[in-house]
């Protein structure tokens, strides 16, 4: 008995085969995988589907959100599942537009337990316009904070920022502060701050720093 129908868009090969396999043990067909929004559109235009499940990162051009907002104005009832590693989504675009009505929000980090994911499947399928599923955790700074911590991590200094954003050096140092107190790093001369703030970047965003 096949629960439902899925088509899995998401850029690696290896985590694209996973959820095929995964999902085939619980009785849920894919019914194709995508690399990007064109090859999904072409195999919702020839399957029926019931569930899109999104990673939030495909690398350049359009983002998983971006690619949920398409399928919804396509296909109106389509269930939808943003998978990504970040905890928040905001945390890697500050900017991000709200997501889409019914989208459902998981961490891959919650995968550890496979049937968390098919019990968002069954609800995206039989639900596909509810409520939005709120965020694993909701970061604590503002859209402002998180730019400016990601372009920390990036390793970009005061006056690099401060010249993106247009600002001057000493109003970046201000946001760099808050951003430390806001998320209740230890304030010590032992402590280098930009490694604090790196850290809890890549923290928040459940991903693993560079050469990690």
């Amino acid at each position: 008995m096949i629960i439902a129908n899925v088509v899995v868009i998401d850029d690696d090969a290896f985590v694209r085969s996973s959820l095929t396999a995964g999902f085939r043990s619980f009785g849920i067909q894919v019914v194709g995988t995508a690399e990007n929004f064109a090859e999904a559109l072409k195999i919702c235009n020839k399957s029926s589907v019931d569930v899109a499940i999104v990673d939030f990162d495909l690398g350049p051009g359009p983002n998983g959100v971006d690619i949920c907002y398409s399928l919804r104005k396509n296909f109106p009832t389509i269930g939808l599942i943003l998978l990504t590693s970040y905890r928040d989504p905001k945390i890697a675009d500050p900017y991000m537009l709200p997501l889409p009505k019914g989208t459902r929000f998981i961490s891959k980090t919650d995968l550890g337990d496979f049937q968390i994911l098919v019990n968002e499947v069954i609800t995206a399928k039989t639900k596909p316009l509810s409520k939005t599923f709120r965020f694993a955790e909701k970061s604590p700074l503002t859209s402002v904070q998180l730019e400016v911590l990601r372009m920390v991590a990036e390793g970009l200094s005061s006056s690099e920022i401060a010249e993106r954003r247009q600002v001057s050096v000493k109003a970046i140092e201000g946001v760099i502060s808050k951003i430390h107190t806001t998320l209740k790093l230890e304030k010590s001369k032992s402590q280098n701050q930009r490694i604090q703030l790196t850290r809890a970047y890549f923290k928040l965003s459940g991903r693993k720093p560079p050469g990690a």
